[in-house]
């Protein structure tokens, strides 16, 4: 009898860690963007992912789609508001809809929307790598980067109550790019969802950024589950729901500006030239040459106005100073000295 409580125990045991596996998906473990070689990557020549139904392929295709060439681009500036109000009429006939169940003039709005570039400017509250997905064949490692956007900044992760955000993606093929012009989420996001889908505090305010790319319409989180205006629960996995408030997202991201304020404008005006020729109030300082960065080698506590925060390795920075065994490099336009034996030239 003994024997057999200690088999059913043991059987329960290995049920609720196979539920909760299943429950979470294998999350990559990066904490911060990095130049990624594709040459090796299998999934680099398939656009179309590892999809399997018409609607998977098209939308891999173009959430797969290279940074935009931004010179000489008409590209439209909107802040949050005057983005969810430029697809309210698209999602008021799309509600719970997908690619398949359009009507052709649904079907052709859809595709001259997707051919838009847009530059959404909101507050980078929370950023995290995505989890294995078709559009990247399944790949734990070669992942988008999902970034959480909002009108206002927030000093804690979503819960209930808040709202929810317009979700923003850098995937395998945008990253690099963004990554060697020295944009790094964790100086930018206020919160990190770690990949056993903790929340970590990044030490610092949302920052206020502007990201500019394709605009794509995620019908596979078109449903009642996803979509809406706030949060009304938080799962078991931690995961928020509704976790956005439109299937429309910023996808790829080619470019990520990082401002303490933006020009005030019209919230819906037409750029006929790059979103970079709006000029910010007062920006982050711009980069040093490139012969003039190192990249951290190791983890790296520092000191912040918020308190502390640990920059982490691979992070790239501007060199400030040398001086003997230690460094100075600037990160959020304050200096900060660091150990030299922590870095390597880049």
């Amino acid at each position: 009898m003994h024997n057999k409580t200690i088999l059913i125990a043991s059987c329960c045991t290995l049920l609720f860690a196979t539920l909760a596996s299943a429950e979470r998906p294998r999350i990559s473990e990066d904490r911060e963007l990095k130049e990624i070689d594709l040459t090796g990557w299998d999934c680099l020549d398939r656009p179309a992912g590892t999809g399997k139904t018409p609607d998977a392929i098209e939308r891999n295709r173009q959430k797969n789609r290279p940074a935009a060439d931004l010179v000489g681009a008409h590209v439209e500036a909107m802040d949050t508001a005057a983005f969810l109000r430029s697809v309210a009429d698209f999602d008021a006939q799309t509600k719970g809809k997908h690619r398949k169940d359009l009507s052709p003039a649904q079907r052709a709005e859809l595709d001259q929307r997707e051919k838009k570039l847009v530059a959404l400017t909101g507050y980078l509250v929370l950023a995290y790598a995505g989890p294995p997905e078709s559009t990247n064949c399944a790949s734990t490692d070669f992942h988008d980067w999902h970034l959480e956007v909002f009108a206002q900044p927030a000093d804690h992760p979503p819960r209930v109550g808040d709202p929810t955000p317009i979700i923003c993606e850098i995937t395998p093929r945008t990253q690099s790019a963004i990554y060697r012009v020295g944009i790094r989420l964790q100086s930018l996001a206020a919160f990190f969802r770690a990949p056993d889908l903790t929340y970590e505090p990044t030490g610092h305010a949302a920052r206020k950024i502007r990201l500019t790319g394709n605009l794509l319409w995620d019908d596979e989180h078109n449903g009642a589950a996803d979509i809406g205006v706030a949060i009304q629960s938080v799962g078991a996995n931690k995961y928020h729901h509704p976790w956005r408030t439109t299937a429309w997202e910023i996808h790829p991201v080619a470019k990520i500006e990082v401002f303490d304020s933006i020009v005030p404008g019209p919230p819906e005006s037409v750029l006929a030239t790059p979103a970079s020729t709006a000029q910010p109030t007062r920006a982050l300082p711009s980069a040093t040459p490139a012969e003039q960065f190192v990249t951290l080698t190791r983890p790296v506590t520092i000191k912040i106005p918020y308190g502390e925060t640990v920059l982490p390795p691979g992070m790239r920075l501007p060199v400030v100073a040398r001086s003997g065994e230690t460094i100075t490099v600037q990160y959020l336009g304050k200096p900060q000295t660091i150990p030299l034996d922590s870095t390597e030239p880049r």
